[in-house]
């Protein structure tokens, strides 16, 4: 703690005030140690701050231009003040646990009570609940995000004022830009997915960012419950394994398991995995989720029930080529999650076993082609293909590379040598 304080004084020896703000500040009173910290500094000019420090770049992408960089070893994002002073500043944030400031000196300023709620686990609008929701009625998702991420209970007259908010305003909610809906949504559901739709539920959110997910409300799963209930059961056990697999930052992982049963209610139509796929890439693209992830959410979506039966390691060679790694490890991950939310692990448990441990084996074999090779993919370029073999470019060229990968991926080549002695191999 003691570096955030010297890197508070460096940036005062530029003249402009520093405070630690925000997410730090939260993070601090919660005993969680921040790896990049927030400050808000007392200056117009951020340009002239980063000059006088020596360090940083100055972001203005965004409605507040941040200075970035790293200081005496640490990690610093620092924003303009927001108004004349501090407490306007801590003023314009919407929630108390975000509205303190620590000083350089070590002084607390705290005007909207944040460290009381953080001891009792409440969450509360900053000032006057009202016109905070009606400024920006998002304010009601970020408030669930918070709650559900650090497990806190919404204030009572906060929850009431935005029940009654959504009573008689549901028409904001309709006026809010998909891509603010998709940016909350998508850090509601990294680390509690299953608490923050439960949430969102509870406040009658859903019809109003995924109708498609309350439509599940009303088909049976022919067990007495319905396939909304099975998202919210395998939302619970991904959120259970998040931290433990550490993969918290994988995006899609999450997306697929609230985006898996999306399309369960034209069940009769035999195209349902399109319309799936249709639905899924629809709301993504709308939300602003990078494509990248978009795809991985449907590889994932469409390819983990495969795991349930026996699969090669040629086979998860070829997997390999067409998805990216981490794609399908994620979908392994995901359909054993799956098999743990719809009761049937234990019957499967071997074969999902044997599965990751085929799957373990080819992802090493294309990983050592890396380190041999300082990064390069495969061990031989097509130029060097056509070098060595005296060939003209042209479509065998490519199945002779196309069948190298499936060499490697199979463990009969492991070294560059290998890999030119196979290729002779092919045209002897």
């Amino acid at each position: 703690m003691r570096n955030y304080f010297d890197v508070l004084k460096k940036i005062e020896e530029t003249g402009a005030k520093a405070w630690l703000v925000g997410d730090t500040v939260r993070m601090m009173q919660m005993g969680i140690q921040p790896e990049t910290i927030t400050l808000a500094v007392d200056s117009d000019d951020m340009y002239a701050v980063s000059q006088a420090i020596g360090t940083g770049t100055v972001d203005a992408r965004g409605p507040f231009p941040a200075l970035r960089g790293d200081l005496l070893g640490t990690s610093f994002r620092a924003f303009g003040l927001r108004g004349d002073t501090i407490e306007d500043d801590l003023a314009c944030r919407d929630l108390s646990v975000e509205a303190i400031a620590i000083r350089s000196d070590g002084g607390i300023i705290d005007p909207f009570g944040g460290r009381f709620d953080i001891r009792n686990r409440v969450i509360r609008l900053t000032g006057d609940d009202v016109g905070l929701i009606e400024a920006d009625p998002l304010r009601i998702l970020r408030m669930l995000r918070f709650a559900a991420e650090f497990e806190m209970d919404i204030f009572w007259k906060t929850e009431a004022d935005v029940r009654k908010f959504l009573d008689v305003h549901a028409d904001r909610m309709k006026g809010i830009p998909a891509e603010r809906w998709g940016r909350e949504i998508v850090k509601g559901i990294r680390r509690r997915p299953c608490r923050f739709i439960e949430l969102c539920d509870d406040y009658d959110l859903l019809p109003f960012f995924l109708k498609e997910l309350e439509d599940l409300k009303n088909i049976p799963d022919g067990k007495g419950g319905t396939i909304y209930c099975h998202v919210l059961e395998i939302l619970r056990v991904i959120e259970e394994r998040l931290d433990v697999n550490k993969i918290i930052q994988n995006d899609a992982f999450v997306l697929a398991g609230l985006f898996g049963h999306i399309g369960t209610k034209r069940l009769d139509l035999s195209d349902r995995d399109k319309y799936t796929d249709r639905i899924i890439t629809e709301y993504l693209t709308r939300w602003n989720i990078p494509s990248e992830t978009i795809n991985d959410v449907l590889a994932i979506v469409n390819n983990y029930h495969r795991f349930y039966s026996p699969m090669s390691e040629e086979t998860f060679c070829r997997e390999v080529l067409n998805h990216s790694r981490e794609a399908l490890v994620v979908a392994l991950q995901f359909a054993r999650c799956a098999a743990i939310s719809e009761g049937f692990f234990e019957e499967y448990r071997e074969v999902l076993d044997n599965n990751r441990w085929n799957l373990k084996q080819v992802l090493r074999r294309f990983n050592t082609v890396e380190l041999q090779t300082q990064g390069a993919s495969r061990y031989m370029t097509g130029r060097e293909v056509m070098s060595l073999l005296h060939m003209k470019p042209g479509k065998r060229v490519g199945e002779l590379l196309e069948g190298l990968d499936m060499a490697v991926g199979t463990g009969k080549v492991s070294s560059r040598k290998a890999a030119e002695e196979w290729l002779k191999s092919q045209v002897a």
